[in-house]
């Protein structure tokens, strides 16, 4: 094979064992530059040492698995054609040849293109799409509306199937047991789920049954999340009316929905938390502010009786002009009083209206309507038979007053 590339005094040195390191390394490179398998191959691995030479625009790096590692080289006319920045850590596929550096000796690869793999182009399409809506002003903070303070429906769009829809009704009725809960299935994983996703959310939105809307789904892989990076899902979240909750994988999960929703729960339980206030909490700040409105209208009145006082010790003038000071006097006291007034009945009228729509929300109230619910002999709600059984004995609760109850038969 040497006579095929050498002249006949390197056939002699050849044949004496004796080659120059130039000699050497042209043989090699010809050798494997002749190898159909190295002239075009493909290599799959993690990027190593990065680095990008602006001067030349050449870039030098290595590519590694479990065992070995590959010096890989790509030139500027290459590289200009990349759509993502390589970084250390990257699973790629480079495309190009192989062989020998002659100057060094070294064998590696000359890379003419380079794509992602797996969960890393699937990372590269999600920076992309953030980028480009981020751009369209879809995350903006001006945008984001604030949740209800007392909402009397939550949407949820969701798998029907499942535990995400039955975590958020567990979470809501512990902390408000009489809430309206609006389920609008969907799909949440696959290719048919963007179109279901967005469907089921205008639903929600153009129904106007819903004080806000929670939307998501458990874990899973990047791929199993993906359709929550999609762009019409993003789209139609920013373009809901009613505020909307992000409730997507697992607390270290992100996807554009994410960003797109008015506020980011980091579970679907966590966003039940966020949605359901919890009713005995808003009783007591209802009570509260009740009696802050009572004591701001006791300090108007103290401050009204103290300017008439400071107004009435004041009074230096003759007695011709004491008439028309007390009628201003008079004038500036019914004044204060009327304000005073008005202002009390304003703060009267909303806690009245905050505690109709208290009431109304109350386990109580559809008491009145003829239902009846029953409590252990610790005073928790009694939910299923199951429950009564194993608790032997409890109240039943009517509008009128309460029965104790006892089971016959205690079998399970």
């Amino acid at each position: 094979m040497a006579s095929n590339f050498f002249s006949q005094d390197t056939k002699t040195k050849i044949t004496q064992n004796v080659l120059t390191v130039t000699q050497l390394n042209e043989y090699a490179k010809r050798l494997l530059s002749g190898d159909d398998l190295l002239s075009f191959l493909s290599i799959e691995g993690e990027i190593s040492g990065f680095k990008k030479y602006y001067g030349s625009g050449h870039c030098y790096f290595s590519l590694k698995d479990e065992k070995s590692s590959v010096s890989c080289v790509m030139f500027k006319v290459y590289a200009d054609g990349l759509k993502f920045a390589p970084k250390d850590g990257m699973r790629v596929i480079v495309s190009g040849s192989a062989t020998v550096y002659e100057r060094d000796g070294k064998f590696q690869v000359y890379a003419q293109s380079m794509r992602t793999v797996g969960e890393g182009e699937l990372y590269a399409r999600f920076i992309e799409m953030k980028d480009k809506l981020e751009k369209d002003g879809l995350f903006d903070i001006a945008h984001k509306k604030a949740l209800p303070l007392l909402p009397k429906c939550i949407g949820v769009v969701t798998s029907r199937s499942g535990a995400v829809f039955h975590d958020i009704i567990n979470v809501t009725r512990r902390r408000f047991p009489t809430m309206n809960i609006l389920l609008s299935p969907c799909a949440v994983q696959g290719r048919e789920a963007p179109p279901q996703i967005v469907n089921a959310l205008k639903k929600l939105d153009e129904s106007g049954l819903c004080d806000v809307i929670i939307i998501g789904r458990g874990g899973g892989s990047m791929e199993d999340l993906w359709c929550f990076n999609d762009e019409q899902v993003a789209r139609a979240v920013y373009a809901c009316n009613t505020p909307v909750i992000s409730a997507v994988g697992h607390e270290t999960d992100f996807t554009i929905t994410d960003f797109a929703a008015d506020v980011r729960a980091p579970t679907p339980s966590a966003a039940a938390e966020l949605a359901a206030p919890e009713y005995d909490k808003l009783s007591d700040m209802l009570i509260s502010f009740k009696e802050r409105m009572k004591r701001g209208a006791e300090r108007a009145f103290s401050a009204a009786e103290y300017t008439l006082r400071i107004a009435e010790r004041s009074l230096r003038t003759p007695e011709q002009g004491i008439g028309m000071i007390e009628m201003r006097l008079a004038a500036a006291e019914q004044k204060l009083r009327d304000t005073a007034e008005a202002k009390t009945a304003e703060y009267d009228n909303k806690l009245e209206s905050l505690l109709d729509r208290l009431e109304a929300l109350s386990p109580y109230a559809v008491l009145k309507r003829g239902y009846a619910f029953v409590r252990a002999q610790d005073d928790s709600f009694i939910k299923t038979a199951a429950d009564m059984r194993r608790e032997g004995e409890g109240r039943i609760v009517f509008d009128d007053g309460e029965v104790s109850v006892k089971v016959k038969d205690n079998r399970q």
